[in-house]
């Protein structure tokens, strides 16, 4: 069964959210603090090795 243009509209308005914050714009690239984990882990290792010799 074909539906009406205005049901196609109302069908799909019921699932549309409105949102009540605006969205988060994205920082520039060079504003991002990244976190070394991978500094702590090799640190660790380079201990383990200098503790062992």
């Amino acid at each position: 069964m074909a539906n009406s243009p205005w049901q196609r509209i109302e069908n799909n308005a019921i699932f549309k959210v409105s949102h009540r914050k605006k969205r988060k714009t994205l920082p520039a690239a060079n504003q991002i603090e990244t976190f070394d984990y991978v500094h702590g882990l090799l640190q660790a290792k380079w201990n383990r090795i200098r503790l062992t010799r």
